[in-house]
C-alpha cells in the first residue's frame, strides 16, 4: 500500500474504525463505514490520494476531531440528504447573512449509524435509518438509506498504459413515514484535491452563468463554452455552481496535472431526469422545486478554517426527491466512477472519449 494509505489505515484503526480496501483494476479504493464513505483511491505512479481526505486523519492522536465533526471535514465520497437550505440551517433568514455561523449539519444525517447489510470481495452494501426535520416548514420525514459500492471493469478502449480504478455506487432512498409535502433527495458528493478543472458537458448551451450558491464566480473560475461548463478548483474563492437536469448530460470529469508530465482524471457518470423533483436550492430563495442535478464547489479554507492543505473542491450530483404524498416512496440513483492516471496527453484523450468534449483546463 502507498505510504499515505498505510498511515491512514493505521490511524483509523487506532480510532476504532476499520476501513475496507478493495482492489479496483490497477488501483485500490478505501471504504469507511463511518458516514458510508469511499474515502480514498490509490493508483500506481501517484503518491497521494486521488480524492481529498483531511490530512488530520493520518495522525492517530488528531484523527478523532474530523471524524467526530464529520460533514465536509473527512473527505472522499459521501451521501447527504437535500435540500441543504431545509435541513442544515435551523434559521434560514439568519443563514442569508451568516451562512457559516448558523450552519448545523444533523449528525443523524452524517455520520449517522451505518452498518453492513452485505459484503463480498468486490462490493459492500451499507445501510442506515434517519429522521430529519425541514426547518423551513417544520415538516419531518423518516427514511431508510442504503449504499452499494461495487468494483467494475475499466472503460473499454482505454489505453493499457493508463492506470485506472473503476467502481459503481447505488443509492436507495425509501420513505418510512413523513408529513405531507415533506421532501428528501439523495445527494452524492465527492471531495477533490486542488488544483484542477471540473469539466461538465452540456446538452444545450447554458444561457448566461450557471446558478450561483455562494460568492460571485469572478472572472476566471467558471467558464461557459457552447458544449460544456468548466469550473476551477483552486482553494482561492468560495463558490458553488449548479446545473439543472435539462442542461447536464450526466457526465463530469475532474482533470488535474501531476508532476513529471502526468495527470489524473476522475470521470463520473450519473442519470439526470429533466422534469423530476430536484429540491436543492440556494439559501436566498424560498422555492422548493426547480433545483439542480449537478453541482460543483470550490472551498477557500472557510469550511475547515485550517488553511493550505485542508482545502478541497467537490463534484456533486442529485437524484430526484421523495415528495411525501406525491410520487414514488422509493428513489434509486446510481453512478459509475473511473479514476485514471498516466501521461498527460493520453489522459486528455481518455477524457475526450468518456466526456464527449475536449479536456481544456482553466489556466
Amino acid at each position: 500500500m502507498a505510504d499515505w494509505l498505510n498511515r491512514l489505515a493505521a490511524s483509523l484503526a487506532d480510532n476504532g474504525h476499520e476501513p475496507r480496501t478493495f482492489t479496483a483494476g490497477s488501483g485500490q479504493i478505501i471504504v469507511l463505514d463511518h458516514g458510508a464513505r469511499v474515502l480514498g483511491c490509490t493508483l500506481p505512479g501517484v503518491d497521494e490520494n486521488l480524492f481529498w481526505h483531511n490530512p488530520r486523519l493520518e495522525d492517530a492522536s488528531d484523527a478523532g476531531t474530523p471524524l467526530h465533526e464529520a460533514g465536509g471535514l473527512i473527505g472522499g465520497d459521501r451521501i447527504w440528504i437535500a435540500p441543504e437550505n431545509g435541513y442544515m440551517w435551523p434559521d434560514l433568514e439568519a443563514a442569508r447573512t451568516d451562512p457559516q455561523g448558523t450552519y448545523q449539519l444533523p449528525t443523524r444525517m452524517d455520520p449517522s449509524e451505518w452498518g453492513p447489510i452485505e459484503e463480498g470481495d468486490d462490493h459492500v452494501v451499507l445501510g442506515t435509518t434517519m429522521a430529519l426535520t425541514d426547518h423551513r416548514s417544520e415538516r419531518s420525514v423518516s427514511l431508510n438509506l442504503s449504499r452499494e459500492i461495487t468494483i467494475i471493469d475499466r472503460p473499454h478502449g482505454l489505453p493499457d498504459s493508463l492506470a485506472c480504478a473503476s467502481f459503481a455506487i447505488r443509492n436507495d432512498l425509501s420513505l418510512i413515514e413523513g408529513d405531507p409535502e415533506a421532501v428528501a433527495g439523495a445527494w452524492d458528493i465527492l471531495q477533490l484535491p486542488p488544483t484542477g478543472t471540473l469539466i461538465c458537458p452540456t446538452v444545450m448551451p447554458v444561457q448566461g452563468q450557471p446558478r450561483s450558491y455562494y460568492d460571485p464566480f469572478g472572472d476566471k473560475h467558471v467558464q461557459v463554452d457552447p458544449h460544456c461548463v468548466r469550473f476551477l478548483i483552486d482553494s482561492r474563492r468560495r463558490i458553488k455552481m449548479g446545473l439543472r437536469a435539462e442542461h447536464t448530460n450526466g457526465r463530469m470529469g475532474y482533470y488535474r496535472a501531476l508532476p513529471d508530465g502526468q495527470a489524473s482524471l476522475i470521470v463520473r457518470v450519473f442519470l439526470p431526469q429533466p422534469g423530476e423533483a430536484y429540491v436543492d436550492m440556494p439559501r436566498m430563495t424560498d422555492d422548493t422545486f426547480g433545483g439542480d442535478a449537478l453541482q460543483a464547489y470550490n472551498d477557500d479554507g472557510t469550511a475547515t478554517g485550517e488553511g493550505p492543505g485542508h482545502c478541497f473542491g467537490e463534484m456533486e450530483y442529485h437524484d430526484p426527491a421523495i415528495v411525501v404524498g406525491a410520487g414514488p416512496a422509493l428513489r434509486t440513483g446510481s453512478c459509475v466512477t473511473h479514476v485514471i492516471a498516466g501521461a498527460e496527453g493520453l489522459v486528455r484523450q481518455a477524457g475526450r472519449m468518456l466526456l464527449g468534449v475536449d479536456v481544456q483546463p482553466i489556466a
